[in-house]
């Protein structure tokens, strides 16, 4: 199994946090790991939107992996838990490692090292394949942004060691709220930065139409702008109106972009009703002939694997789940950012 879309900040269990916070002595809210536990535990009745998923849980890990030695650990965890729960094969980790410096205490290269030392061990110890997506930040200036693609370009892949890939790919992340796809300046700068990361060999995703902050317009613009090779989430296709929907489906299905499904962070962010909706959506997608793969985005903050994704979208697919699970799988091999 392939997890294309997890995010360090998400995936490393509440127990090696504390520990790291402890081992650290950084000074926080937090008097036991019960509570600190509590804390990290995303629960859908509690959530009240992406942005307050993203603002009341990523600030603390963020905060908590803010070291090379912390990122190192939570990069080597991410991997060695998803091989042990679900026998994931290739794991491509997304961070920001802008937020990740401590106010300029640490510098990016020291923080995407040591991420990649920590891949590293994870590959040879498991022998799942791995690399690493840097995130750029929708809620960074754009000079930071940019710092991050020349650390990226800096850092890209030169092949695998033991399985380890180093730098694949480029994201985008953050709130949507403020529907900064919209902005057609703020846009223009992203998909040059984006063109800089592709021309030097790097792939690209995107996070864009989780949420009705950017819909399936920002979608559309992402699409024209930017020529991502994937797209996180995109869930919100489903509500594009007829003319637009069309041209969507029509690039998506050209173009062969393959659409990162995460059906638990959905529901737990309200994006999503149901589980149900997810169903006709990829239902929708294969009808359409548009790839598409299924993750785990958060797997420790919203308490899942890639195979309860597995299952979770199974049962709703029903006795579709036989052809369009492993169509999945598929897509996710032959999209992939890792080497072979």
């Amino acid at each position: 199994m392939h997890d294309l879309h997890i995010h360090l900040g998400g995936a490393v269990p509440s127990s090696v946090l504390w520990e790291i916070l402890c081992d650290n002595g950084l000074r926080t809210s937090f008097r036991d790991f019960t509570t600190f536990h509590q804390s990290l535990t995303a629960r859908t009745d509690e959530v009240k939107s992406l942005d307050d998923f993203l603002g009341r849980y990523f600030q603390v890990t963020e905060e908590i992996q803010s070291s090379p030695s912390a990122a190192s650990v939570s990069a080597y965890q991410v991997v060695a838990k998803a091989y042990r729960r679900a026998r994931v094969n290739t794991v491509e980790l997304r961070f920001n490692p802008y937020k990740r410096v401590r106010q300029g205490l640490h510098t990016m290269d020291a923080i995407i090292l040591a991420v990649m030392q920590g891949l590293e061990r994870a590959s040879l110890h498991y022998g799942v394949a791995t690399g690493i997506i840097l995130s750029l930040g929708r809620d960074l200036p754009l000079d930071a942004n940019w710092q991050i693609i020349e650390a990226a370009v800096k850092w890209r892949s030169r092949g695998s060691l033991n399985g380890a890939n180093g730098v694949v790919g480029l994201d985008m992340a953050g709130p949507e709220s403020g529907a900064l796809e919209l902005d057609a300046e703020w846009l223009g700068e992203i998909a040059r930065m984006m063109e800089t990361a592709r021309a030097a060999g790097l792939k690209l995703t995107y996070h864009v139409g989780e949420s009705a902050g950017t819909g399936p317009e920002g979608i559309r613009r992402v699409l024209e702008k930017v020529r991502p090779d994937r797209i996180g989430h995109g869930i919100e296709l489903r509500h594009a109106e007829k003319k637009l929907r069309t041209t969507l489906l029509t690039i998506l299905r050209e173009r062969q972009t393959c659409l990162e499904v995460c059906p638990t962070v959905n529901r737990v962010t309200q994006v999503i009703p149901d589980f149900t909706t997810l169903g006709h959506f990829i239902r929708d997608l294969a009808r359409h002939d548009i790839p598409f793969c299924i993750n785990t985005d958060n797997p420790y903050l919203v308490h899942t694997n890639l195979k309860k994704e597995q299952e979770i979208i199974a049962t709703e697919l029903g006795d579709d789940a036989a052809t369009l699970l492993p169509l999945a799988t598929e897509h996710a091999e032959r999209h992939r950012f890792v080497a072979e």
